[in-house]
């Protein structure tokens, strides 16, 4: 039985040794600092089908080709590629004008895209 704990006791100091010490991680915590090119531009969805981009207000409810919305995203890609981009449809959109905003999406060339969720 003694025997036994010896080796246990072995394993765990050679275990602990092994294991890296905060001191020795290399890592930077984050600072006070300005937003960058890579916050998030946002596209929220209302119940009735209204598309913001950004708070503002583009195309029609009815407006499934969503023209301005196109230019919109079209001019914040040119300025960044990699700019995230969140749709946030409301949790009574429907499917279909989530799709018309996809659409505009691939239209306008957006390549990082994400979906938030609904805060209503």
């Amino acid at each position: 039985m003694l025997d036994i704990l010896f080796v246990l006791l072995l394993f765990f100091m050679v275990s602990a040794g092994a294991q890296k010490h905060e001191t020795a991680l290399t890592s930077q915590l984050p600072g006070p600092a300005q937003p960058g090119p890579l916050v998030p531009a946002a596209i929220v969805i209302d119940g009735d089908g209204q598309v913001s981009v950004n708070t503002v207000p583009t195309d029609g409810p009815t407006d499934r080709n969503l023209p301005e919305t196109i230019a919109r995203l079209k001019g914040i890609v040119q300025d960044n590629s990699m700019r995230p981009i969140v749709v946030t449809p409301s949790r009574t959109t429907k499917h279909s004008r989530v799709m018309d905003v996809l659409n505009a999406c691939a239209g306008a060339g957006v390549k990082n895209l994400a979906f938030g969720s609904p805060a209503d």
